[in-house]
């Protein structure tokens, strides 16, 4: 885990120039760079801090970067702070000035940050207001700039500088928020609302010439919706709606058909617009009208979307260079070949040439986060593979094989060391086909069984790869498979049913997590699988994974401590009634909720602790905002309650690791490093992979 890696990569809007984030060992700092410049340092973090740098925008002329400095939110709705510094540790917007001569200019607190057009103004939201600050010498000192009863975000900037267009959140009390389309004028200093609904609004962009504002508005009730119950198709579609800016008017630009595949819309990727814009006024959006994640080209005149991104595959993180009119995105390759199912390419279209076929750009392994340079002369991606975590690449537009690196690898780091993990494909005990890697040690001995160990990823919409993923949780997961390959396991990563990267149908599975933890027969199948290896001890078969990777992980043990030996579960579910998304029928005012209450707890953890036997390691950080950190003691006192009941030999061992004011995802290296040592101790002692 010594190695850095990158992420918010963005282009400069002029000029060959790309910036990006770095995380080294915990320390956070932002580099720029291209295929002729190479890549340094713009800020100088030198501590482990969890102090973190996001929302990179550029100024017009490419001579400043603002982000944002700190931690995100914790469970409490604050910046958290695991490091305990002592001192107050709020979200500050920073400019920082692509001279590393220059000093930088701290703004205050705040995040969203946005140039003005003329680059000497900067918006950004406060205290849940856009707030406005003055650059250069007698500027206007920071101050509100916009009132609003709600909570601003999605702020973007007309191209003549004129309207600010943002998403207004309104929180009532004890009741789900909802959310409008909001403009403010730079002009006349009003603010409208110009189409309100009982729907949600989001997602808002404006066309590049400025006649059109788009945005996504999805029905009220589809926000309310508990998130393992999300359906597959809708009697009311989510559409995308048009303001023509000068005449005042809003109409529907598209909407799929009802109780259709794609009359749901798919949970967008926070780092990229949802809605892109062409050079001709179109539209480029991602839709599953036909069962997979794709990319389409509305023409808002008429209504008509027209596929860009056929065959069996799953997009992501697309962009669009409007000069050029040039399209990039990142997916897997197509099924049901599956050769390439569990890694990412990169491919290129241009919508100025009706017709032309999407280019592929060679990759040796795994590509994502595409985007093009304002020239189009270039193009940088986040590369992977089997040996290096994500770093930056430029590519030349014109040569899919040139290639300039911007990695910079320590010498500690041990690439030469770590394994290929192979691709496995096994049936579930339904037979629909999953998905694995397959991490053998590098000195196997064929004629031994191994002590195994089974790993599954959260989400549960997510995918792990065959080498490092762009997601920087699961690339320290894959650094710990890999650690754990070299103690001597055999590992097995298992990309479970209601997974993305494999079509609708795979990851809106049916009977998932509280209605019936469907995915649980898939890891059986994995364990099966193994137990069919002459190289795995079928007494000797672990489980460890996070979130919706450690609800697995009990459950495994819950329901089956005679196939599974020990777990490692990190901030699992354990009680789907203890969850925020668990919806009104868990309060269980009628009968129907009752049961889907019952149902919810059958499938946990702790509906099935009585056949409980393995030993756990449970770990947790104590300002967790995504999984309630009650879940682990809650479980942890059930275990040791049942303990009190048990003769020795019968009692199941916890164990239990503390994060004090750690979040989900931990912001703190050391933490990360603390969580995985011991682990790998924890299974060391009780599966014993060198005996």
């Amino acid at each position: 885990m010594s190695a850095p890696y990158a992420n918010q990569l963005t282009a400069a809007p002029t000029g060959p120039l790309f910036a990006w984030v770095e995380d080294t060992e915990g320390r956070h700092n932002l580099y720029v760079g291209s295929k002729d410049i190479p890549a340094r340092s713009l800020t100088h973090n030198t501590e482990d801090d969890g102090q973190d740098i996001r929302q990179l925008t550029w100024s017009p002329d490419t001579k400043f970067i603002a982000y944002t400095y700190g931690a995100e939110s914790g469970a409490d709705g604050k910046p958290a702070n695991p490091a305990h510094l002592q001192r107050t540790t709020p979200l500050t917007v920073i400019v920082q000035p692509t001279d590393a001569t220059a000093k930088p200019i701290v703004i205050g607190e705040g995040r969203l940050p946005l140039f003005s057009r003329d680059g000497r103004r900067l918006f950004y939201v406060r205290d849940g207001q856009i707030w406005i600050a003055g650059l250069g010498a007698g500027a206007e000192t920071p101050h509100q700039l916009v009132y609003d009863r709600g909570s601003v975000g999605s702020l973007t900037l007309s191209p003549d500088g004129k309207t600010l267009a943002f998403i207004s959140r309104r929180h009532e009390a004890n009741e789900p928020s909802h959310t409008l389309l909001a403009l403010y004028s730079l002009t006349t200093h009003t603010l409208s609302f110009p189409a309100p609904s009982t729907g949600d609004d989001s997602a808002p962009a404006f066309s590049p010439d400025g006649k059109y504002l788009a945005w996504l508005r999805v029905p009220f009730t589809a926000a309310d919706t508990a998130e393992f119950a999300l359906n597959r198709v809708s009697a009311n579609p989510w559409s995308i709606q048009l303001l023509d800016i000068a005449a005042g008017t809003t109409r529907t630009a598209y909407s799929p058909e009802p109780n259709k595949p794609g009359s749901v819309l798919p949970i967008p990727d926070d780092e990229v617009p949802y809605l892109l814009w062409d050079a001709k006024d179109e539209i480029v959006f991602y839709s599953e009208a036909d069962g997979w994640d794709h990319l389409y080209l509305l023409d808002p005149s008429s209504g008509l979307a027209t596929l860009l991104t056929p065959g069996n595959v799953e997009v992501e993180g697309a962009a669009l260079n409007a000069h050029d009119n040039v399209l990039v995105w990142s997916s897997n390759d197509p099924l049901p070949e599956a050769t390439d199912a569990d890694r990412r390419h990169i491919w290129q279209l241009n919508l100025a040439h009706t017709g032309e076929a999407p280019k592929e750009h060679e990759t040796h392994s795994s590509d994502t986060h595409p985007i093009l340079s304002a020239d189009g002369n270039t193009l940088a991606v986040l590369a992977s593979d089997t040996h290096t975590p994500a770093h930056v690449e430029i590519l030349v537009t014109n040569s899919g094989a040139e290639r300039t690196s911007l990695n910079r690898l320590p010498s500690s780091y041990p690439a030469a060391s770590l394994v290929a993990p192979q691709q496995v494909l096994f049936p579930s005990t339904d037979n629909l086909q999953i998905h694995g890697q397959l991490f053998l040690p590098a000195h196997l001995d064929p004629t031994k069984k191994h002590a195994t160990l089974i790993f599954m990823h959260g989400g549960p919409r997510r995918q792990m790869l065959l080498g490092y993923p762009a997601m920087e949780y699961y690339s320290n997961a894959y650094a710990m498979n890999q650690y754990l390959a070299s103690r001597g396991f055999i590992v097995l990563s298992v990309n479970y049913r209601c997974g993305i990267g494999y079509g609708l149908d795979f990851r809106q599975c049916g009977h998932e997590g509280a209605t019936g933890a469907a995915e649980y027969n898939d890891i059986l199948a994995a364990a099966k699988y193994l137990q069919s290896r002459p190289d795995v001890d079928p007494k000797r078969i672990g489980l460890w994974g996070g979130s919706y990777g450690g609800y697995l992980t009990a459950l495994g043990l819950a329901r089956n401590s005679d196939i599974f030996a020990a777990g490692v579960d990190f901030h699992g579910v354990h009680d789907w009634n203890l969850e925020d998304n668990a919806g009104d029928w868990k309060r269980g005012d009628n009968a129907e909720q009752d049961a889907i209450a019952k149902e919810a707890l059958a499938s946990s953890p702790l509906g099935d602790i009585s056949h409980w036997h393995s030993p756990i390691l449970l770990i947790h950080g104590d300002n967790d905002p995504s999984v309630a950190y009650a879940q682990t003691p809650r479980l942890a006192d059930a275990l040791r309650a049942r303990n009190a009941t048990l003769p020795k030999g019968q009692q199941v061992d916890v164990e239990e690791l503390i994060f004090p004011d750690e979040v989900h995802e931990f912001l703190l290296h050391k933490d990360w490093l603390a969580a995985y040592t011991a682990t790998a101790a924890f299974f060391e002692r009780t599966l014993q992979p060198n005996r």
